[in-house]
């Protein structure tokens, strides 16, 4: 950067006699005889930097000139050095207290002068560079939050569309605790008998978790072919088979074994309703317990199932298990980040407060119910925003 100065000094004589001698070790002296006049020379000058300034000026001295360069609303970083005969203790704490960089008496010999001018210089350089740099930063802030708004906007697009089944309605509420997050859920018909209704949550938050779940997504639905995940091949009419849920989790755990030490795995539950009888056949990953809400007696129980995480052991196994729904029933599943919620007192919402609030909300029609429950443990928080992923998935078998 130039060595430009910006000298204000109301004396002629004196602005004379400085501007030779700081000429004289290189500096390019610009030069004012006020505060006011000074301003209006740093809006010609806009490359300078360093201020030199008089204290005892008129129209604007140079404790007030101080505090306006130095103020917020200023459009310039200045450095600004507090010339003066006033060398009392005083007087240099009123001019450090107005923003002032430095202090510096006028009989101060030239080559003390010119040492505290060139660190005035290096403070800037050090200064611009910084400034510099955030720039930088803030354009490659720009534009991963653009991206990261435009991979949500994929995700999001991959969250179920279709509610609503033969014999069954879905509704869910999906909120990322960041801009993306690693909870995804789901549905698919299998067949004209069979309804896949899944939900799980990828440990961790930011890019890798939500890549991670967009490719276990992607496993999931592709539910045809020789490598789907949900159905395997047959030689006979109807030439395919639905996987048990167990299998499926399984060949997922397999399919996502960690690699390179990412330590990503996921927690998950899988079931298949058959929409006709309302047999649910499910299996769990270490998820959090399904809640069963059974609408004629008005009670909610846990569908439990001790299991491993997928995706971090390859000797994990799972077990398909039953339950036979009635006509109204209504199965939750959920990320923890809704039962894992923390009031004030960091006393968590718990699985088995969910499950009270869904036995307390069973009359609420399906439709509003997972948005009232979110609702409800935000108010119970005491929040505006979780700080983990929350997604909760409610589904009615509607009978046969």
């Amino acid at each position: 950067m130039g060595k430009e100065i910006l000298l204000v000094e109301d004396n002629k004589v004196m602005q004379l006699l400085m501007t030779k001698m700081l000429s004289s070790r290189g500096y390019q002296v610009v030069t004012a005889f006020d505060g006011v006049d000074a301003i209006a020379q740093l809006e010609k000058h806009p490359s300078i930097q360093l201020v030199l300034s008089d204290w005892m000026m008129p129209k604007l001295n140079g404790i007030e000139l101080c505090y306006h360069l130095k103020s917020s609303d200023y459009g310039r970083y200045i450095f600004f050095v507090l010339l003066s005969g006033r060398d009392d203790e005083e007087s240099i704490v009123e001019g450090i207290n107005a923003g002032a960089d430095d202090f510096v008496a006028k009989e101060t010999n030239i080559n003390e002068l010119d040492a505290r001018l060139k660190a005035g210089f290096r403070s800037l350089e050090l200064h611009n560079q910084l400034m510099s740099k955030n720039i930088e930063l803030d354009r490659a802030y720009a534009t991963i939050r653009q991206d990261l708004d435009s991979a949500n906007a994929l995700i999001r697009r991959m969250l179920p569309s279709q509610t609503e089944f033969l014999g069954v309605e879905l509704h869910y509420t999906h909120i990322p605790s960041a801009q993306i997050g690693g909870d995804m859920l789901g549905c698919m018909q299998l067949d004209e008998e069979h309804v896949a209704i899944y939900l799980f949550d990828v440990a961790g938050h930011g890019v890798a978790s939500a890549l991670m779940s967009f490719a276990i997504q992607q496993s999931i639905s592709s539910n045809s072919g020789t490598h789907s995940h949900v159905k395997g091949k047959k030689d006979t009419d109807p030439f395919y088979m639905l996987r048990d849920p167990s299998e499926v989790l399984a060949r997922l755990n397999q399919s996502y074994l960690s690699q390179d030490n990412n330590n990503l795995y996921f927690t998950m539950v899988y079931a298949v309703l058959n929409i006709k009888s309302g047999l649910l056949s499910y299996a769990s990953a270490g998820h959090p317990p399904m809640i069963w809400l059974q609408t004629q007696s008005q009670t909610a129980h846990f569908i439990e199932q001790d299991s491993f995480v997928a995706g971090m052991f390859d000797f994990a196994s799972y077990q398909t298990e039953l339950v036979q729904l009635e006509q109204g029933d209504r199965i939750l599943l959920y990320s923890d980040g809704i039962t894992e919620a923390e009031s004030a007192s960091k006393e968590q919402y718990s699985e088995q407060g969910l499950k009270s609030l869904v036995q307390e909300l069973a009359s609420h029609p399906t439709k509003s119910q997972t948005e009232t429950i979110v609702n409800a443990v935000k108010d119970w928080c005491g929040i505006e925003q979780f700080d983990d992923d929350v997604s909760l998935l409610a589904f009615e078998w509607k009978g046969n």
